[in-house]
């Protein structure tokens, strides 16, 4: 705010020559009057415009910190389930790896019925782990589609709230009763 002043004052300083030579408005010298008419309109400027611009950016910034921060949460606990699944095929295909050295130290029937069980167990766990990322990648798709729907419902409904006015609105049943009066007069 000081420097602001300080131009002022500096401003009027050079003009105060100017003035003397320039005319009038309302008893204010014309450059002093064009001088204070564009401080009014530069503080009017960011006090009505500049200021709901920034809490409504500030806002919106806030709104989609929140949602990147939710996705973050939610990938976070997909890359948890994901190094878990990694986890236990681990574990299962080193069982596997035991079974086959038994299955070989054992009879050669047994050990093609042992390799045929282990086979049809992992195509079974697979099947089964498949089946769940599946089931929780469609979950999370639908969550988030459902949360983008809504965020976008409540967006246009601000909006529509926001930008609709009396006039419009009375335009708008004016024209839907003339309408619905050229219909009746053509039914």
């Amino acid at each position: 705010m000081r420097p602001v002043l300080l131009c002022f004052a500096g401003l009027m300083a050079v003009a105060a020559p100017a003035a003397a030579a320039e005319g009038t408005t309302f008893g204010i010298p014309d450059p002093w009057w064009k001088l204070l008419n564009l401080i009014i309109f530069l503080f009017a400027l960011v006090w009505f415009i500049g200021r709901p611009l920034g809490r409504f950016l500030e806002d919106r910034r806030r709104g989609i910190r929140a949602s990147l921060d939710e996705a973050q949460e939610k990938l976070e606990r997909a890359e948890a389930l994901r190094t878990e699944i990694a986890e236990r095929l681990q574990r299962v295909e080193g069982e596997m790896a035991e079974l086959r050295a038994r299955a070989e130290r054992e009879a050669q029937a047994e050990a093609e019925q042992i390799a045929k069980d282990t086979k049809a167990e992992e195509q079974r766990f697979l099947q089964r782990v498949d089946d769940e990322i599946d089931r929780r990648t469609a979950e999370t798709r639908q969550q988030l589609a459902r949360d983008a729907i809504d965020l976008t419902a409540q967006m246009a409904k601000e909006l529509l709230e926001n930008e609709l006015t009396d006039a419009d609105r009375a335009r708008l049943l004016d024209k839907s009763l003339a309408a619905m009066g050229s219909l009746k007069r053509k039914g």
